[in-house]
This record gives C-alpha cells, sequence and structure tokens, in this order.
C-alpha cells in the first residue's frame, strides 16, 4: 500500500483564527491561562498578579494573548541577576527595620517565575490545580 499524503491548506489554517466558534475556544482558553497566572502568580504586593490580562492579539488572523502589563512584570517572569541597588534622589537608602541609613545594598538576585508560561502548560494539559 502506498504511503499516505497530506496536504496542509495553509491559507486555510491562517483563517482559522477568524473563524468565530475557533475565536471563542481560543478566547476560552486564554480565560483559563489568565485564571492559572492569577492564581499561581507571586503576590507581594498583587500588583503584578492584577495586572495579569487577556487582550486579542494584533493582526488579522485573530487569536488571544495573555500578558501581565504590571511594571515590574519583565523581572518577576524572568528573574535579576545580583546587582548593586544605589540611592537616586538621597544620599543614602533607609527602610523600616534598617539599623542605619546606608550608601548602597547588595541585592542577591531574583529567581524567575516564569508563571505565564507554566500556567500555559498547565492551562494545555487540562491541569486545574493552582
Amino acid at each position: 500500500m502506498p504511503p499516505a499524503k497530506v496536504r496542509i491548506n495553509q491559507a486555510t489554517v491562517k483563517r482559522l483564527g477568524v473563524f468565530p466558534p475557533v475565536d471563542r475556544d481560543l478566547q476560552r482558553r486564554a480565560y483559563r491561562v489568565q485564571a492559572m497566572a492569577q492564581g499561581r502568580g507571586p503576590v507581594r504586593s498583587g500588583e503584578y498578579v492584577r495586572s495579569i490580562g487577556v487582550k486579542r492579539a494584533p493582526g488579522k488572523l485573530g487569536g488571544w494573548r495573555v500578558e501581565a502589563t504590571a511594571r515590574h512584570s519583565w523581572w518577576v517572569e524572568r528573574g535579576t541577576r545580583p546587582h548593586v541597588i544605589r540611592p537616586r534622589v538621597k544620599k543614602a537608602l533607609f527602610w523600616p527595620g534598617a539599623a542605619h541609613p546606608v550608601g548602597k545594598v547588595n541585592h542577591p538576585g531574583t529567581k524567575a517565575t516564569h508563571n505565564l508560561a507554566e500556567a500555559l502548560e498547565l492551562a494545555a494539559r487540562g491541569n486545574t490545580n493552582v
């Protein structure tokens, strides 16, 4: 028996994103990813988690995007290397609980959370445990 041949019509595949039933399904899946990301995200101030939202993807092909828009989202997702924190306005840094003002702080860095990517993977597997 000869091998089966499959020919994929790329133009049709591209148009599926704007086909209403497919678009509704993609939107529903995006909201599921959003819920998972909000449920697993770090909640130090709550700003990052509150900023996770769903938007229509740009372009003619349709689709949906889940993104975190808080100013510090990049660092929460990707982490930071160790770095020095210096005062910007004053001559020293001080915070409640510090013994005295200091001229600089050696920050150890922050571990990346990869929260959005992990929420996408969990939602794709159908895992709803947050």
